[in-house]
């Protein structure tokens, strides 16, 4: 049986933002209470177990997730992370 990546990360996907809906009160909720609603964003790290049957589970959201690089694959994840969130910024 071979792996649909595509439906992968729909799975992971969808996992992340469920998990974002279930806050979205939270964050609402400080962001009213904010005094810069227009210039802020926050970075969050989200660890993603998949099963045997590739199903995946959220393990846990970082609000502050490391960005030190042990090794090159970290390294090259790290840094399109960073280039991209700069883009979006």
């Amino acid at each position: 049986m071979g792996i649909d990546n595509d439906l992968l990360w729909s799975k992971i996907y969808d996992v992340i933002i469920k998990s974002l809906l279930a806050v979205d009160g939270c964050v609402q909720q400080q962001l009213r209470k904010s005094n810069s609603k227009n210039n802020c964003f926050e970075l969050f790290g989200f660890d993603v177990m998949i099963d045997s049957d590739l199903k995946p589970w959220l393990v846990e959201v970082n609000l502050s997730p490391s960005l030190s690089c042990d090794s090159p694959l970290d390294m090259t994840i790290k840094a399109n992370l960073v280039t991209d969130t700069f883009n979006m910024v």
